[in-house]
């Protein structure tokens, strides 16, 4: 282990910007690292409406929990928050969600869920980490039976208080488990969460060895659960997830729930979330509604999951955060408080407007789709990071949004790994940007052709841009967003040097995506050179864009020995799931705990990039 104090100034100085300080937040100790923006910062709070005392409680099996309790000064009886917080964060966290509801005459109770807070605020909950298993939900439950016998709480029974959930990531999966459970909650809010989280944390068979770095170290304040600790590490040494990996994550991820059945939820991910994107989120969402529950989705940008906050990604929008929190205040409101509600099916948050709109349903516009033909053989070297691409004019102002699929066959070449990374770009007056910094991985170890879910994503295109599909064995020949060497250098594992995918000539890629307008059918094919010979590629050589997540590619080829992927909505496939957690929202999490130089120095010791495969994984 290695004490941060004996790292270069210049290394410690990457940490923390790569990590997040959080100084401007008034964090100190072990929250001074924290890459997550404020989810209520605009949301007013009346520290006179309410009062907070700490509390320990004894959950189902003794195991005590380290809360808060907030209670207003009006008259009550008041309805109730339950809340809890993301990876490797505690009650802390929640402190500013918490003084909202409270301030809006709620009960709150805030609490550090099993396992978490030890290395935080001093104390910390008992029992360790099982990453929201049946113990995390019973530990919900045994909490709204507390909440249900306290004299300011209203009942609408015994033992069945008038209650809501709010919680981001980790807290936001604590939500969707309790739900398919407990039917006493009464509404819940789902930030940035996940659905599978084995395609999460390895969509389609290629691991997200940069955030499975940070959960990692961020769980050093926490007391994990030796399975937890022994699939993390495995994954790590090995580089992919096995049968037994995927299962794990699965049984915690609500695509392995019973039905949520009648419990009104606002799903809320976020546009430019690295470690749970849209899809994970969408799929949440037609979940619910194929449950039968009321439900809204949210579609935000906050600044949440971003590893390191790297320049060249989009930022968190003040704007966002504050519709987001004034829509989840609402919607508690709602339905705790029978008030008004004005809501759509979806809100979506608009980057180039600084507004949201609304739509009655997802996606908001038909699927639209067209062809366009690779001209010649090429080679995607897992060690150039060459690009290949393809384009399609746009001839009138089209808004896109939604998850884009992509179809075309592929074959991997050399002895390697193989993987192909493909992101959506705009190119704009010569500059391609990636959109919302998106890359969709895929791990292919035979031809045949693909049917991929690529990340959902949102842009307005102008007449005149061109829409680009681009593709690479490399995930940093797609993105101007670079993660710090620290976590590798890049989000994924990247193809090996001695691999790469082929695209033979006259290979025709169809791309369908719901858009405004209809796609242009094929005039001309587009380019197959590295990017950035034609078009400058916003401050790199290649394309611009980071990660993205998927959990229901289709596919017919091949993928990665990992195991086959596995379609949280049904869909077939054959590649990897996955899906990790963090924080930011009410409940920052992950790097918001990082405060160990041993965690730090584990983090140093582990560098992905300096393991190999056993021949066992080949």
């Amino acid at each position: 282990m290695v004490d941060d104090s004996e790292l270069p100034a210049e290394t410690r100085r990457d940490v923390l910007k790569y990590l997040g300080a959080a100084a401007g937040l008034g964090v100190v100790g072990s929250r001074a690292m924290d890459p997550f923006a404020h989810p209520v910062a605009a949301l007013q709070t009346d520290d006179d409406a309410f009062q907070s005392e700490e509390r320990r409680i004894a959950s189902f099996d003794g195991t005590e929990l380290d809360a808060t309790y907030y209670e207003p000064t009006a008259d009550g009886p008041h309805p109730a928050i339950l809340m809890t917080h993301g990876w490797g964060g505690s009650k802390t966290d929640l402190q500013p969600l918490a003084s909202v509801y409270a301030s809006n005459e709620f009960v709150v109770l805030a609490y550090t869920s099993r396992g978490f807070g030890q290395g935080g605020d001093g104390q910390g909950s008992g029992g360790e980490v099982n990453s929201t298993s049946e113990l995390e939900r019973q530990d919900a439950s045994a909490l709204i039976d507390y909440l249900a016998q306290q004299d300011a709480v209203l009942t609408d029974g015994e033992d069945d208080p008038r209650i809501g959930m709010d919680g981001t990531s980790y807290g936001g999966g604590i939500q969707m488990r309790t739900a398919s459970v407990d039917d006493r909650l009464d509404a819940i809010v789902p930030r940035a969460t996940w659905n599978n989280l084995a395609q999460a944390l390895a969509p389609n068979g290629v691991i997200k060895r940069g955030w499975i770095e940070a959960l990692e170290f961020g769980a050093q304040t926490g007391n994990l659960s030796a399975e937890n600790t022994e699939t993390t590490s495995g994954i790590l040494d090995r580089g992919r997830m096995t049968e037994d990996d995927r299962a794990y994550y699965r049984q915690r991820s609500p695509v392995s729930y019973d039905a949520i059945e009648d419990t009104p939820a606002l799903v809320i991910p976020e546009l430019t979330d690295q470690l749970f994107p849209i899809n994970e989120g969408v799929r949440n969402f037609r979940k619910l509604q194929s449950d039968g529950s009321e439900v809204t989705l949210l579609l935000g940008q906050d600044g949440t999951h971003i590893l390191g906050q790297p320049d060249g990604y989009p930022p968190g929008s003040e704007t966002s955060r504050q519709f987001v929190g004034q829509m989840a205040l609402q919607w508690q409101e709602a339905h705790l408080k029978d008030g008004d509600l004005d809501v759509s099916t979806l809100h979506y948050y608009d980057e180039a407007a600084d507004e949201f709109s609304a739509a009655a349903a997802f996606p908001p516009h038909p699927e639209r789709s067209t062809t366009r033909t690779i001209p010649e053989s090429v080679e995607l070297d897992g060690a150039d990071g060459n690009v290949a691409s393809v384009d399609i004019e746009i001839e009138e102002a089209t808004e896109i949004i939604g998850l884009p699929t992509l179809t075309l066959d592929v074959t991997p070449t050399g002895e390697g790994r193989s993987h192909l990374f493909v992101a959506l770009q705009r190119v704009r007056d010569g500059e391609a940007t990636t959109i919302k910094q998106r890359v969709t991985p895929l791990a292919v170890t035979e031809a045949g052709e693909i049917e991929l879910e690529l990340f959902g994503v949102h842009a307005n295109l102008e007449a005149g841009d061109r829409l680009r599909v681009a593709m690479s064995a490399r995930e940093d020949a797609l993105t101007s967003a670079e993660v710090n060497d620290l976590f590798g250098g890049s989000l994924y594992r990247p193809s090996d040097d001695d691999a790469g995918i082929e695209l033979s000539g006259d290979t025709a890629v169809q791309l369908s995506v719901p858009a405004s307008q209809e796609l242009p059918a094929a005039s001309t094919a587009g380019g197959t050179d590295s990017a950035g010979e034609d078009d400058e590629m916003d401050g790199t050589e290649g394309t611009a864009s980071t990660e993205g997540t998927d959990s229901g590619m289709e596919t017919t080829a091949g993928t990665d020995s990992g195991g086959g992927m596995d379609g949280g909505d049904g869909t077939t496939a054959a590649t990897d799931d996955g899906t990790a957690t963090s924080e930011s929202g009410p409940g920052f999490g992950i790097t918001a705990a990082l405060g160990g130089a041993g965690g730090l120095g584990y983090l140093l010791s582990r560098r992905f990039g300096d393991t190999e495969p056993t021949e066992a994984d080949d």
